[in-house]
């Protein structure tokens, strides 16, 4: 589904880049579930971009719908390179990760530490947006460290704004880029949702985003009162059916089948298969379909355990179809 039409339907909703998570198998499934959610890839270094040339973006996202790319990188110089790459292959927006905590990307002056260098992320901006007509959005969290005040924010998105950048997406809580682990950084730093409030009303001819701790529908609807779109994260992994659920409950659209949408995996995994793709790679990603339901437990070990990983592509799809028509008709 092309950008243009989550404006014309006036509801962003998007799934989170996450490392090790968001590749092309997962967003295949999450796109089955609800196709007008936007999607986007795993963080990508510019550098990673410029060296592998096309051919690791064309992997990267074959056989799927254009979705957007998220890349990280402090030289405005390589940033226009990496476009100049990126333009050419499936992708319909070009995301800044300016909010990574982890200590390996810090060390690469990247992610959230960028944040105290509103003019170096800026003239990366302008040198995508003199490169190519992509969207350029920025993903940054409220702060880092002790510069977390609401001026400082404002003057981060007033210096990369008046660079070309009109879409936010803020995680609602600062980044600690010291002592903090990327997974005490999604929980330890306090959420701040009124803050990303407070922005929209303060700025609101730019699209701003909010992320951090969603997790339902009821969430969901509450943050469209005061934002433009709302990015969901980990829940979006581990209960990937709420795809299915925003896909009714907010776009008033009818749900795919689900025998219909397990049709779709199967015929997936073969193909991927025949293609060299290793079944547990597609497969990881469907552990959690029947959470909370009866035979949760059987389908986790048929769908991520060893059978997974040893079992030919042909025999797996076939156990696994024999279980989910078992629990479809049953219900």
């Amino acid at each position: 589904m092309e950008r243009c039409c989550w404006l014309m339907i006036g509801k962003r909703i998007s799934v989170a880049p996450m490392m090790g998570m968001t590749d092309r198998h997962y967003r295949f499934m999450a796109s089955l579930l609800c196709d007008k959610v936007s999607l986007y890839t795993p963080m990508i270094h510019v550098d990673a971009i410029i060296q592998s040339e096309e051919n690791f973006l064309q992997r990267e996202n074959k056989d799927s719908k254009a979705v957007a790319i998220q890349i990280a990188g402090n030289d405005p110089n390589a940033a226009s390179d990496a476009s100049k790459i990126i333009k050419n292959c499936n992708y319909n927006e070009i995301n800044l990760n300016i909010g990574c905590p982890s200590e390996r990307v810090q060390n690469c002056k990247v992610g959230a530490a960028l944040m105290d260098e509103p003019e170096t992320v800026g003239q990366m901006v302008e040198s995508i947006k003199n490169t190519c007509d992509l969207p350029v959005t920025i993903k940054t969290r409220l702060g880092i460290d002790d510069l977390d005040s609401y001026e400082f924010l404002c003057e981060f998105i007033e210096i990369t704004s008046n660079y070309g950048c009109d879409h936010y997406i803020l995680h609602a809580r600062k980044a600690l880029l010291n002592g903090l682990s990327p997974k005490e950084n999604r929980t330890i730093p306090p959420i701040n949702y009124p803050r990303v409030y407070k922005i929209k009303e303060q700025y609101s001819e730019l699209t701003i985003e909010i992320n951090g701790e969603i997790k339902d529908i009821n969430e969901i609807e509450e943050h469209f009162k005061y934002v433009d779109g709302v990015m969901i994260g980990r829940e979006a992994c581990n209960n990937p059916l709420i795809l299915r659920k925003i896909n009714s409950s907010i776009y008033e659209d009818k749900p795919i089948e689900m025998i219909e949408f397990f049709d779709e995996m199967f015929d997936y995994i073969l193909k991927e298969s025949n293609h060299g793709t290793g079944v547990h790679f597609i497969t990881r990603h469907m552990t959690s379909l029947f959470k909370g339901m009866p035979g949760a437990k059987e389908w986790r070990n048929l769908s991520g355990g060893i059978e997974s990983k040893k079992s030919s592509a042909e025999d797996l799809v076939r156990s696994m179809r024999s279980f989910v028509e078992d629990r479809i008709t049953q219900h």
